[in-house]
């Protein structure tokens, strides 16, 4: 992301939070963040991005008609293999075809969400694979770059501190619980059941 770029972020999750964080920080004109979960958009548009809930709106229309039929300049996804439509029916190659239709030609999608060489409870049996069913035709002709897998979190901490130290981010911000150790169990049910108000938790030892 440079200066002025637009960019559409799928999933309001931590990591698409941070997402769209990032790129407020690096200067984006416009964010979209794309969700269905009210409290989770509530907090994308705690920090100026454009909350699009995709049970409502059509998120690639949206965004192409907010760039007058361009599309962003970049994309994020943030969802992963676990990707459910509206409906909740999973398809794990929803989020990846969104943004291919979603971002302009030529420009730029980084996969933060995780993608699995195989996945036993998958829905077919190419997901059973890892195998995902992309736009691939289209991707290539609009010369999109992707990128994808683990961030070298250690090359960006001592940037990311800086900018905390300054009062310019607050990663606290997508924290909604602090709870003792012994509640973990609990904790990670409720993130796992997605259950409203569960973002991002801190455990403390006793």
């Amino acid at each position: 992301v440079i200066p002025g770029d637009t960019v559409v972020v799928y999933g309001a999750g931590p990591v698409g939070l941070m997402a769209a964080l990032s790129a407020m920080i690096k200067g984006a004109s416009k964010v979209w963040v794309v969700d269905r979960r009210p409290d989770r958009l509530a907090l994308a548009e705690q920090i100026g991005a454009i909350a699009v809930d995709d049970s409502k709106t059509d998120p690639v229309q949206f965004v192409l008609d907010q760039t007058k039929g361009i599309g962003a300049d970049r994309g994020c996804e943030c969802v992963g293999y676990q990707a459910h439509d509206p409906q909740g029916t999973e398809d794990p190659a929803m989020t990846l075809n969104r943004l291919i239709q979603s971002v302009r030609i030529t420009g730029g999608i980084g996969v933060v969400g995780v993608f699995l060489p195989a996945d036993p409870g998958g829905f077919d049996e190419n997901a059973k694979q890892g195998k995902i069913a992309i736009d691939y035709g289209l991707q290539w002709l609009k010369g999109q770059n992707i990128g994808s897998g683990q961030c070298p979190v250690k090359k960006y901490n001592r940037q990311l501190r800086e900018l905390i130290a300054v009062g310019k981010a607050k990663p606290s911000w997508i924290v909604s619980h602090e709870i003792p150790l012994s509640d973990a169990s609990d904790a990670y049910k409720n993130f796992g059941d997605r259950t409203d108000g569960w973002t991002k938790v801190i455990l403390k030892p006793e």
